[in-house]
Order: structure tokens, then sequence, then C-alpha cells
């Protein structure tokens, strides 16, 4: 068996594949789920459709794996940040990652958002499903960081479940506001929801809702 010559193809086809998800999403974005038919896509890929066939059984998979692809942009720069040295660095590299994926993603975030209701309910259970997972797990590794945070002595004594949903409100309020107004990005930088988050909103000087 010529090992160069499989691991060649592999390569070939790791780089059809992502090719391909990244013109389905293009099309997705700018036409919608309904609109769009795996010729668009094929064409945009540079694709014959029985090519997109080989790699997808229908639309519905392959938006799916677009979904999937999202999610999997989002927790590579996630994991990138877990890396980083105490909770507080952690948090600026996890807000960064929140605001990156958001803006380099707005066409395929807003497409999602918009069309999940006009989904069949068969369809629209697939991507809850797959979705859910995810959340729950971005939300695992949240409460961790919540939790060093406490440790630490960053965030005052709480519980660490409670943080975490407050930090997600702060961050989701940021980018559904971007999405209904149109704009390309939040209105807010990351460094300035995270300062309100870990400083709070009091004035005086007071920090972690302390006094002295």
């Amino acid at each position: 068996m010529n090992t160069g010559s499989s691991t060649r193809r592999l390569r070939h086809r790791e780089a059809d594949l992502a090719g391909l998800l990244e013109a389905a999403e293009k099309v997705f974005s700018e036409k919608g789920y309904h609109a769009t038919s795996i010729r668009d896509i094929a064409r945009e890929a540079g694709f014959s459709v029985g090519g997109v066939y080989q790699f997808f059984t229908s639309k519905d998979e392959l938006y799916l794996r677009v979904v999937e692809s999202q999610w999997e942009f989002f927790f590579a720069l996630l994991d990138t940040a877990r890396q980083a040295d105490g909770a507080r660095a952690k948090l600026e590299a996890l807000t960064e990652a929140m605001f990156r994926t958001f803006e380099e993603r707005r066409g395929f975030f807003r497409l999602f958002l918009s069309e999940r209701g006009r989904l069949t309910a068969a369809f629209s259970g697939q991507i809850a499903e797959r979705v859910g997972a995810h959340t729950r797990l971005l939300r695992e590794q949240l409460v961790d960081m919540m939790r060093q945070g406490v440790e630490e002595g960053t965030l005052r004594p709480g519980d660490p479940g409670m943080l975490a949903s407050a930090y997600l409100g702060m961050v989701h309020n940021c980018i559904f506001e971007a999405l209904s107004t149109g704009a390309q990005r939040p209105t807010r930088t990351p460094a300035e929801v995270l300062s309100l988050f870990l400083d709070g909103a009091a004035g005086g000087g007071q920090r972690h809702g302390g006094t002295a």
C-alpha cells in the first residue's frame, strides 16, 4: 500500500470538504436555507452536483455540517482561551473569542437565528439537539472559569453557575443588539464588556462588590 498516495488523497479530500463548507456557508448566508439549492452550492464551490453528493446525502445534512463548523471555529478559539494563565486572562480571551466568532461568521449567525422557526419540526429538533450539546459544553467550561475566578479572588464569592449566566447575558445582549441593528460588530468592545462584568457598575472605586 502506498501510504504517501493515501495521505495525499486524504489531504485533498479534506481540502475539498473545507472549500465546500465555506461555499455552503456563504450561499446559505446570502440566500437563506430555503432558497438555496445544492446546485447553488456546487456552483459556488466549483463542484459538480454529484461531487457535493459524494460528501453529503442531502441539503439538510450539509446545513447541519455548516452549523457544526461554526461551533468548531468557536471551540478552537475557546480551547486557546482556556490555556491562558489565570481566570481573568481566560475570560478576556473567551470574550474576544465570542466577539470574533460573531464578527467573522455574522452572516450565518443571522441566518441561523432568523430561519429556525421556518424549518420542519424534525429538522429543527436535530439542530436543537446538536446546538444544545455544544451550549452545555460551553457553559460547563465557563462555570469552571468562574469557579477558578472565585478561588483566585478575581471574582467575589458566589455561585459559579449564576456568575456564568450573568456573563453570558451581557455578552449575548451585545451580540443580539448588533444583529438587530444591522451593525457589523457590537458597539461595546470585549474589554468594555468584561470590565463591566468584573468591576461592576458601582461608582466610588468599588470592585467586585467589596467596600473600602
